[in-house]
């Protein structure tokens, strides 16, 4: 039970890291061209959506893992 809640924990932490590195990866690509009108989906705030801050990166992240509609929610807005 304790290796359990030390892995547990150990996820958790991951996954904050990499929430945080992806909010501050896309934010300089987000505050360079998502705010210009380049972007070819039409629409230069999805990105921000789902990665804008660090709680909705770790939401998005939790569903990519749950596999909770990941596919239409998330990577097909931000693909296209």
């Amino acid at each position: 039970l304790k290796a359990l809640v030390w892995i547990v924990l150990f996820l958790m932490i991951l996954k904050l890291v990499c929430a945080v590195l992806l909010v501050d990866g896309l934010r300089e690509h987000w505050d360079t061209e998502m705010h210009t009108g380049d972007h070819p989906s039409g629409n230069p705030y999805v990105v921000g959506d789902f990665f804008g801050t660090v709680g909705q990166a770790l939401f998005t992240l939790f569903q990519i893992v749950t596999l909770e509609s990941w596919c239409m929610v998330v990577v097909r807005p931000v693909v296209h």
